[in-house]
């Protein structure tokens, strides 16, 4: 299981580097490789950046059948995104869950998140 961790958390980061803090930011595809890695429900994953981040000023955008993952070039916009979103916020991540998940299931979720970003 750890090795499954290390590989997602590996794939969690894009070639470039965020020149601002020395790390590489985050991508939406990594954190539902990760979560899948992990053994959290992720399926149906598919690319919606074409359609989706224009209108949001993201760099990445992945829908699943359980939550929707936009990252960001910037924590930065990130923040700003899910603050007049009303939603949750891991670094450059932005996360915003399915109609049908109770309050219980997102939270699964969240804890999954929270463990898995640095």
């Amino acid at each position: 299981m750890a090795a499954a961790l290390v590989v997602g958390l590996t794939v969690l980061q894009q070639p470039q580097a965020n020149a601002g803090t020395g790390h590489e930011p985050l991508t939406a595809a990594g954190l539902v490789a990760a979560l899948t890695a992990d053994g959290v429900a992720v399926p149906n994953p598919i690319d919606t950046t074409a359609q989706e981040c224009p209108a949001a000023g993201c760099e990445q955008s992945i829908v699943t059948d359980t939550l929707r993952v936009k990252s960001f070039a910037t924590v930065r916009q990130a923040k700003w995104y899910s603050v007049a979103a009303g939603l949750p916020r891991f670094a450059n991540i932005v996360v915003e869950f399915a109609p049908p998940l109770t309050v219980g299931e997102r939270d699964v979720y969240l804890e999954a998140i929270g463990r898995l970003l640095p």
